[in-house]
């Protein structure tokens, strides 16, 4: 797969393990990655036993997925450096899981922030 950003629609017919390889593949080159934000702060979404951070590899991808049931939240950018350095530190510190790159159904793998900083190093 090539380093450009795919289509919103052919981006989320992937499965999910290669959207998550693409986007680690992403911030391993510097790209930056998108979450949603409103003016309390990111969108955290609680899945019970897990208090996910969805995160994409695109504003549009971001944007894309929040106009459903999100409405008020924006894209927010997170350069590289500084999802690994601090996000990724403070998410851990926090019990904070990431949701890597949700298709429109929700679909997506959900590692936790130790997990996801020790693939961005592999």
């Amino acid at each position: 797969m090539s380093n450009t950003i795919l289509l919103d629609d052919t981006f989320y017919r992937l499965p999910s393990s290669e959207r998550y390889d693409h986007v680690l593949n992403l911030v391993k080159k510097g790209a930056s990655i998108w979450t949603l934000a409103d003016a309390e702060g990111c969108l955290i979404i609680d899945l019970g036993s897990d208090k996910v951070l969805p995160i994409w590899p695109a504003e549009t991808l971001a944007a894309a997925w929040g106009e459903k049931d999100y409405q008020g939240f924006n894209s927010l950018e997170i350069n590289a450096a500084d999802w690994a350095e601090k996000w990724l530190p403070g998410m851990q510190g926090d019990g904070f899981s990431v949701g890597v790159a949700p298709n429109l159904a929700g679909e997506c793998i959900v590692s936790s922030a130790e997990e996801h900083a020790a693939d961005l190093k592999s």
